[in-house]
């Protein structure tokens, strides 16, 4: 699932899943717009935050989709 697939479905704001995850919102909001790709650590703290919903295989399918559409 995508991270801002799960940040709508759970009704949440970037600010919210932020201080729920332990990162900032502007990590938030990069990692939402696919201009940073997360290090283990943060993975780490978005899976623990998501129980498991958002893994790092999303965000892998999110960068071979954003290199297929030459973004």
């Amino acid at each position: 699932m995508k991270l801002i697939d799960y940040i709508k479905q759970n009704r949440l704001t970037k600010n919210k899943f932020a201080i729920k995850s332990g990162l900032t919102r502007s990590a938030i909001c990069r990692l939402v717009k696919s201009e940073r790709f997360p290090n283990p650590d943060t993975m780490n703290k978005i899976e623990l935050a998501t129980l498991g919903q958002v893994t790092a295989n999303d965000f892998l399918k999110q960068m071979q989709e954003r290199m297929i559409d030459g973004r």
